[in-house]
């Protein structure tokens, strides 16, 4: 299962890739960002970007925009090198237009996700299966980590529905936003999809 999610205003792009094995549901992410951006983000934001280059968490992709064959040949190399073949992709209604087609021409099921309080069930799937361990970073990844600080769940005035928010305007959740997608994903097709996320190998 995968997530897509980008931000206009930074060119910051992450895209997250879950798998299932013995009850887990291990995730990573992959962060993309053009290279015109990085020095500006690093003084906005107060991150180091080209550490996170460096230890492979973020790519530099494009100039002045993220090149989203990048993002499209980052999923191709998962299944290339690691045998992860995403079975359903999640991805936010800006994602560019020719990634989702690109993507879909290439065989993805791509699907539509608007972040919304549409998604409070999909949020309290995640924040249950965080808090019970099912729910896990495949590698140690720092950016990921400052999203996810980053992030709160704001609820509708006398309900319970919830959607997932900054902590504040200046601060990123593009990587919770992802993995937020492939956990619709996961919620929508977990029954007809059960035996295909159980990776046994």
């Amino acid at each position: 299962l995968g997530g897509i999610d980008l931000s206009l205003a930074v060119g910051l792009t992450a895209a997250v890739v879950c798998i299932e094995k013995d009850g887990v549901t291990w995730f990573d992410t992959q962060f993309f960002m053009p290279a015109n951006k990085v020095a500006e983000a690093t003084a906005r934001d107060g991150l180091p970007y080209e550490i996170y280059r460096q230890r492979g968490l973020l790519t530099v992709s494009g100039e002045n925009t993220v090149d989203y064959h990048d993002v499209h040949a980052w999923f191709e190399m998962l299944e290339r090198k690691y045998e992860i073949l995403c079975l359903k992709v999640g991805y936010d209604r800006y994602s560019a237009a020719y990634l989702v087609q690109d993507m879909e021409a290439d065989g993805y099921d791509m699907e539509s996700v608007s972040q919304g309080s549409n998604l409070t069930g999909v949020l309290i799937d995640m924040e249950g299966m965080i808090k019970d361990g099912r729910l896990r970073c495949i590698r140690d990844n720092d950016l990921m980590k400052a999203h996810m600080m980053d992030s709160a769940l704001k609820f509708e005035e006398g309900t319970n529905r919830r959607r997932l928010i900054k902590m504040s305007a200046k601060q990123h959740i593009d990587g919770m936003a992802a993995l937020s997608d492939a956990i619709c994903m996961r919620h929508n097709y977990y029954e007809a999809l059960q035996t295909q996320l159980s990776n046994e190998r």
